[in-house]
């Protein structure tokens, strides 16, 4: 038989391993969470953004509707 000093380094290293390796995959699952997040902000931003354009561009064609008929109307009296 080993002498009990080998058992309990190897449980000790293996320990140490496995605390590690669950580090590692609790900050691989964190940093997956705040990337999917920011994925989903970036998505959210970009329909707001152009839906932002499309009115800016509505509020542009009735602006440029309302300057032609001003000058017509103008021409016109």
């Amino acid at each position: 038989m080993e002498p009990a000093d080998g058992r309990v380094i190897l449980f000790l290293i293996i320990a140490i391993a496995l605390f590690i390796a669950g580090r590692r995959y609790q900050t691989l699952v964190a940093t997956r969470q705040a990337w999917r997040d920011a994925m989903r902000l970036v998505t959210t931003r970009k329909q707001v953004a152009a839906s932002a354009t499309k009115s800016m561009l509505w509020i542009a064609v009735i602006t440029g509707f309302v300057l032609w008929l001003v000058t017509n109307l103008n021409r016109m009296m």
